[in-house]
């Protein structure tokens, strides 16, 4: 009797042992658990660590919960549903990990053998190369815009020059709109799309585009501000776009290739080629050609 009651202890103490290092603190804190699978506290404390406060902490561990909820109730069903052969994935594995390591391979031999210096020559002979590549599917300007409010003291100053490139009106420009004007932007030197620029209008796109020409500009308003625009570069739609405005497209594209081609000389280096040449194994000769037929025939004769 005794022996038995000492065997029914220590099955309770074994099965409870799970329980008691949570009693005593030696399992880490739990957040959810789906049948066997426990989501720990630590398994997301780099996630939390990205949370700029309290709120964003919480918000952030709710999320991560419900999605490793979901992820895990759904792989219990399918451990459930599915059939031993529909389980079977090692041939998808083992597929997946050639695929990631061929990748791998790749990448790191195009990173150590990749030259990324272009110079200006070689974007200027891609660009007059490729000018029908690069054909704008709107106008592009260089421009001054400028906001100010409609009582302010200085708008009408501001109208009689803004449209002028002498130096002198440019400073006093610079002066009356930097000290009055709400927004003043000069994209002398960057271009920007009609589109771009009517985002800061109260006009719509198609009218913006409509008064956008060389030397053109726009004066309007609305309840508050004036809106003053001049133009002094005009690319307008259809004409290949200034190269400065797609330089760095242009050297993302001269880099792209220039891995192509690496990716290319490594599939047709001579190691390579003579180790595919070595792994292809020698085809059998096809029967139905007239070289088989005769190879068939003569075999049959001494057959007979």
């Amino acid at each position: 009797m005794k022996k038995w009651a000492f065997i029914t202890l220590c099955l309770i103490t074994l099965s409870s042992c799970q329980q008691l290092r949570r009693w005593f603190g030696n399992e880490p804190e739990r957040m959810a658990q789906i049948g066997k699978e426990i989501l720990y506290k630590k398994d997301m404390e780099g996630l939390l660590q990205e949370a700029h406060s309290a709120r964003d902490s919480q918000n952030m561990a709710k999320h991560y919960i419900d999605l490793w909820a979901i992820d895990n109730l759904l792989l219990k069903k399918a451990e459930e549903e599915l059939s031993k052969e529909e389980k079977d994935v090692e041939q998808e594995l083992a597929d997946y990990r050639k695929s990631l390591l061929v990748f791998r391979y790749q990448k790191k031999y195009v990173e150590e053998r990749i030259d990324t210096l272009i110079n200006t020559e070689e974007i200027q002979s891609y660009y007059t190369d490729n000018r029908e590549l690069f054909l704008l599917d709107e106008p592009l300007v260089r421009a001054r815009l400028i906001r100010m409010r409609l009582h302010s003291p200085y708008l009408p100053m501001v109208r009689n020059i803004y449209r002028s490139n002498t130096l002198e009106d440019l400073a006093q420009l610079d002066r009356l709109c930097e000290s009055s004007a709400e927004i003043y932007t000069n994209y002398e030197g960057k271009w920007i799309s009609a589109g771009e620029l009517a985002q800061d209008l109260p006009l719509g796109r198609e009218t913006v585009m409509q008064a956008l020409k060389p030397a053109g500009y726009i004066d309007t308003r609305d309840s508050l501000y004036a809106y003053l625009v001049s133009v002094n570069e005009f690319s307008p739609a259809g004409n290949p776009a200034p190269m400065e405005h797609i330089r760095a497209n242009i050297r993302q594209i001269i880099i792209s290739k220039r891995k192509q081609q690496l990716l290319k000389d490594l599939e047709y280096s001579p190691d390579h080629y003579q180790q595919k040449k070595a792994a292809i194994v020698k085809r059998p000769r096809n029967p139905g050609t007239k070289r088989g037929l005769e190879q068939t025939n003569n075999k049959n004769l001494r057959k007979g």
